[in-house]
């Protein structure tokens, strides 16, 4: 049930990113603003995408169909370099105009270089409440000891500026206040993904991708969804494809998603002569993603742990078991903290592949049990993670922090 607070009744909120909207997978970067929409609020998306020229444009969009999101790209030239500057330049020119007009309750924000550190400033300014939203270790994403040093100078400005910040697990939190220093980091909680239980719910394999992709009732379907990362571990999986059909010959891998593996994916597909037992389908649709999944029989996160990785809980971990899927993970500490072995999630011994793909077989050769482990996973969904409960506590955020300054 949403709050029954009359601050939140409605808001008008900035949703502020630097990658692209409409280009990345759908997450809660998408599905959280659709869900406020669609309960009313009034959300504005900036985003900035990163590869291509953008014009000065402004449409309504909906990646969920959970609600329709007012789209404005930071519009910048796509030239080398120049255009993160562009881009931060425009930004602050586009920000400054919709907090002069005096109408904006909220500021949310995910990034650091293009948009974060400027909409904490300008937000400050304006006595506007700003939310930071941590989903990861920001600055080690970006390769280079300059760049890294800029981007954690940021984090940490942020850290200490922003007037809410929502971390993904404690984990998490605990970097903030390492980072910002526990006396000066702002006021910090965790907010859980959440997962769409309706939408990813447990169903029969779907019958026109089963005879798109010619998939036999006998077929063990390993299903893994998401942006396949350098670290995402799926190139070492492809790799040990032979040894695993030299085992269990009805193995087929289904990777649904992209990014930038894609091509290395493809080629160790042609060169290992797999195009029959390795599907690689490329991004697909939120709402086409509850079908895919349904043909799996084990879904799968072969996430090499690193400084990325070791604190983070990969939302397709949730829409997986929200499927009913069971689930096979490198034992990510953060994930493996939060979700034992009765909660649905199985984890190999460690992230090394071949320790992996044994873990893999036994799964496979014990559907039983596996099967039982999925159940498991989608009960907890359905008690823990429910995405309403999610948008419950931003709005009572926001409503809170509206009210602290005097707009509720």
């Amino acid at each position: 049930m949403a709050p029954q607070y009359e601050t939140y009744r409605y808001m008008k909120i900035l949703w502020c990113h630097e990658v692209s909207y409409l280009d990345k997978p759908v997450y809660e970067y998408q599905d959280f603003p659709e869900r406020l929409a669609g309960r009313g609020h009034d959300v504005e998306v900036i985003d900035f995408t990163e590869a291509k020229e953008t014009a000065p444009t402004s449409a309504q969009v909906s990646r969920t169909g959970e609600g329709e999101v007012t789209l404005t790209p930071i519009p910048h030239g796509n030239v080398p370099g120049y255009k993160f500057i562009e881009g931060r330049r425009n930004f602050h020119r586009m920000l400054s105009q919709r907090l002069r007009a005096g109408d904006v309750d909220a500021v949310f924000v995910y990034s650091v270089f293009i948009n974060g550190t400027q909409a904490v400033r300008l937000a400050k300014r304006h006595a506007i409440p700003v939310v930071y939203r941590v989903l990861d270790a920001y600055h080690q994403l970006r390769p280079g000891m300059v760049a890294r040093g800029i981007l954690r100078a940021g984090e940490r400005y942020i850290y200490r500026n922003a007037d809410h910040v929502l971390v993904t697990n404690e984990k998490m939190a605990d970097y903030v206040h390492t980072l910002a220093g526990a006396e000066r980091a702002a006021p910090t909680s965790v907010l859980d993904h959440g997962v769409d239980c309706a939408h990813f719910s447990p169903r029969a394999p779907d019958a026109e991708l089963v005879a798109k992709h010619a998939i036999r009732d006998s077929d063990e379907v390993v299903v893994f969804l998401g942006t396949t990362y350098a670290f995402s571990g799926l190139l070492e999986l492809v790799t040990r494809m032979p040894a695993i059909l030299r085992e269990r010959p009805s193995t087929r891998l289904l990777i649904v998603g992209g990014g930038e593996m894609d091509a290395a994916l493809a080629a160790a597909v042609r060169e290992l002569g797999l195009e029959e037992r390795v599907v690689l389908t490329g991004m697909v649709s939120y709402q086409d993603v509850p079908r895919y999944l349904s043909l799996g029989r084990v879904a799968i996160n072969p996430f090499e742990i690193n400084d990325i990785t070791r604190d983070i809980i990969p939302i397709k971990i949730l829409q997986y078991q929200a499927c009913g899927l069971p689930v096979l993970s490198t034992p990510l500490p953060d994930l493996l903290r939060k979700h034992g072995e009765r909660s649905g999630v199985s984890y190999s011994r460690s992230d090394a592949p071949d320790v992996f793909v044994q873990r893999l077989l036994q799964m496979l050769a014990d559907p039983e049990a596996t099967a039982a482990q999925g159940r498991r996973g989608r009960a907890l969904m359905e008690t823990t993670f429910s995405v309403e409960v999610a948008i419950d506590r931003l709005e009572e955020t926001f409503g809170k922090l509206a009210a602290a300054r005097g707009r509720g």
